[in-house]
């Protein structure tokens, strides 16, 4: 249950997010998941919802846009902890089971291989549902996020952007003396920051197609262990276990859902549940990409099989995993400590780059090298 009231200390451009987050779960539920369940290898998708309902009139329009806007707007909703009567009488209201207590569900994080592919195989089989279906994606675009992704970067504040630079300074600052000897040496990586602010704009655009374009599918937004409701038992997911059988996970959250790319999910969701011991000694990243173009391709009518090429793929998987990395730079590491990763090592909530310095290090890696193909691709765009 959402009471605007109890978030009468924040700013409008917070309590809107709130307020959005709510709207566009409930039209989720309500008008997008019966057209998906349509296309669907399973029946069950999320716990079972019994009631999704949402009252906002007044605060925003109907037809209003999930992008961020400028602060301070004077048509803004006006309301301090004092007054807040233009904030009576809203609310959101969301009734679902007990996935854990009715559907038998666990959450775990991170997650070791068996876990990640039935993880990878829901995802997979979420975006085939509306996969290149502009007849689906016209009214996710219109009713719940143009831009899906809670860290696409027209959803965020602005000011992200403008701490980035000094946001990878502080990094370098906090983590350089636990990394490995010579790691932030090369001058790329010394100017990680600024190659991220320069770059940020066109890889988002990269990352944002229209309900007609080739590759746009639904996107969860949000896709980290906690919101994935494992069915069976843990033990049924041994690493070396064939898992085809265990049924499909549950899916819940889907404030930041609308339309994107797929990998837009698979990155945010690899970063938020990969051991760094997992991606060096397992190659757990390449299995899963991997895994995932198979799921979606068995996932797809035969005559869309052949529509996302490999190459496609894992072009857009370095568009994404930089573009994510650009969220938690702006967002999460401004300021972070090896205090503030150790005070987030237990908190499943986070991603396991906001938990464990090692996995922040592989992630800075990755980025990195990805980043340096799209800066090629850019150069040679140029010429």
């Amino acid at each position: 249950y959402v009471d605007p009231k109890k978030y009468s200390n924040k700013a409008w451009a917070d309590l809107r997010r709130t307020t959005h987050y709510t709207r566009t779960e409930v039209r989720f539920y309500n008008e997008i998941l019966p057209l998906m369940k349509e296309n669907l290898n399973h029946e069950q998708v999320t716990p079972t919802v019994y009631l999704a309902q949402y009252d906002l009139n007044g605060l925003m329009d109907e037809d209003e846009s999930t992008e961020a806007k400028e602060e301070g707007s004077t048509l803004d909703p006006q309301y301090d902890e004092n007054d807040t009567s233009v904030l009576e009488g809203k609310y959101g209201v969301l009734v679902m089971d007990n996935a854990i207590a009715v559907n038998e569900c666990f959450q775990k994080s991170p997650l070791r291989l068996g876990m990640a592919y039935k993880s990878v195989d829901a995802l997979a089989q979420f975006h085939a549902s509306a996969f290149q279906r502009p007849e689906i994606l016209s009214k996710v675009s219109n009713r719940l996020c143009r831009y899906g992704g809670s860290y696409h970067l027209k959803n965020r504040n602005p000011k992200e952007l403008q701490h980035m630079v000094q946001a990878w300074d502080d990094f370098k600052k906090c983590v350089g003396p636990v990394a490995k000897s010579g790691f932030f040496d090369d001058i790329k990586m010394q100017k990680l920051g600024k190659r991220i602010l320069d770059t940020a704009e066109y890889i988002s655009n990269e990352l944002s197609p229209s309900p007609n374009c080739p590759f746009a599918t639904i996107v969860h937004g949000d896709y980290k262990a906690m919101n994935i409701m494992f069915r069976g038992k843990e033990s049924d997911f041994d690493q070396d276990q064939d898992v085809s059988d265990i049924p499909t996970p549950l899916l819940i959250d889907f404030a930041s859902t609308g339309v994107g790319l797929g990998m837009s999910d698979l990155a945010m969701h690899i970063a938020q549940i990969a051991l760094p011991e997992d991606l060096e000694n397992n190659n757990l990243e390449t299995k899963l990409v991997s895994y995932y173009c198979k799921c979606l391709k068995d996932s797809l009518p035969d005559d869309m099989q052949s529509v996302y090429s490999q190459d496609d793929a894992l072009r857009h998987y370095r568009l994404a995993t930089v573009d994510y990395f650009r969220f938690i730079l702006g967002r999460q590491w401004k300021g972070a400590t090896l205090e503030t990763f150790e005070k987030r090592s237990k908190d499943t909530n986070f991603a396991m780059v906001n938990r464990d310095v090692e996995a922040a290090l592989k992630f800075v890696e990755r980025t990195d090298l990805y980043l340096r193909e799209i800066e090629q691709e850019m150069k040679e765009q140029r010429l």
